[in-house]
């Protein structure tokens, strides 16, 4: 090779590299940040900052990342986990982050929340895509996951990096955005988001009926792929329907989850809203959003219902007493306590 076919080559790459540089620099400052607002805009991201092993992850709509708490979980149970949900994910975006999260750190159980059956290809939100799929570490399930979920006038290059997305931001950008730029601190715990609000106790109220044809196909398709997934890497799959007071959720659509979930082994399903009463929810006190999702007192009666039921039925381990995991989890634990008491104290 020639001196003057070296000389391009060196000058060829470091051009690469210097732009792929500026590219990875303005990323950091035009993405959102997500810590004083939308905090569940993070949960994806923080998912890489667990280490340890988890023995449950937890995949689905916001109405999981209200309602499961690892860190209570953890203090009560013994056993790791992640809730690795985000508001509106739907079936195919779990398809892809359960992908994802297996790739580097393989559960002893998958839970999915059933909810977001209700919608397929005609549903579309650019916000929550962002806050599922942008948070993503780069990888052909990212990208599979982009071109299912994104519409025709969307870039799949701005997924890859958001700054051709987001470089309409310049004047916008503030403090937070330099800040954390290239580490940002948790603001999770564990994928877990604190809701303090109340709701109005409503009135009582007949289900609707259903008018509508069962779930769309492309949901029921990606339900099967997830499903076959966990069969083949062998990871028990619990299909449920966290509690909410709504009227939109049919018994149609249960019977149809459990004629599904029936044709397999390894993968059950149960609607916990007929738990609501044994779990001690109290439509006056643990709710919010019109009933749609639990704060943080519905949700720790939840999780202390669901971790029971989860540790019996799948046999998860308790790791209290082993170093590994203990130092890690106790100090995960503390600060999910201290920030719940700031939270309780700001509300009086």
């Amino acid at each position: 090779m020639n001196s003057v076919i070296k000389k391009t080559i060196i000058k060829t790459v470091g051009v690469i590299l210097t732009a792929l540089l500026l590219l990875f620099i303005l990323d950091g400052i035009f993405s959102p940040k997500y810590i004083t607002e939308n905090r569940d805009g993070n949960i994806t991201s923080e998912f890489y900052h667990v280490k340890t092993p988890l023995d449950a992850v937890f995949f689905g709509s916001s109405t999981v990342y209200n309602a499961v708490s690892p860190d209570l979980l953890w203090d009560r149970y013994g056993f790791t986990s992640y809730t690795r949900a985000n508001a509106s994910q739907t079936m195919w975006q779990s398809y892809y982050l359960m992908k994802d999260t297996v790739r580097s750190n393989r559960p002893g159980l998958i839970t999915l929340d059933v909810s977001f059956m209700k919608y397929g290809d005609d549903f579309f939100e650019e916000a929550a895509n962002r806050k599922t799929i942008d948070g993503m570490r780069l990888s052909a399930d990212k990208i599979r996951c982009a071109k299912s979920s994104m519409w025709e006038e969307e870039s799949l290059f701005s997924y890859v990096f958001p700054v051709f997305r987001f470089h309409s931001r310049w004047d916008e950008l503030g403090g937070e955005d330099f800040r954390y730029a290239f580490r940002r601190p948790e603001v999770t715990y564990d994928g877990f988001i604190m809701e303090f609000d109340t709701t109005d106790e409503p009135e009582e109220y007949d289900r609707l009926e259903l008018k509508t044809p069962l779930f769309p196909q492309k949901a029921e398709d990606y339900l099967v792929k997830i499903i076959d997934y966990c069969a083949k890497e062998d990871i028990p799959l619990l299909l449920m329907k966290t509690p909410t007071f709504i009227n939109t959720w049919f018994p149609e659509y249960d019977d149809r989850l459990r004629q599904i979930a029936g044709g397999y082994d390894g993968c059950d399903y149960v609607n916990f809203d007929y738990c609501a009463d044994e779990i001690g929810l109290d439509r006056g006190r643990d709710y919010v959003d019109g009933h749609s999702h639990l704060n943080v007192e519905g949700a720790q009666k939840f999780s202390l219902f669901f971790g029971e039921y989860i540790k019996e039925r799948y046999g998860l381990p308790d790791h209290r007493t082993d170093d590994r995991y203990s130092g890690v989890w106790n100090d995960r634990y503390t600060r999910y306590c201290r920030d719940m008491e700031i939270g309780k104290a700001a509300l009086k």
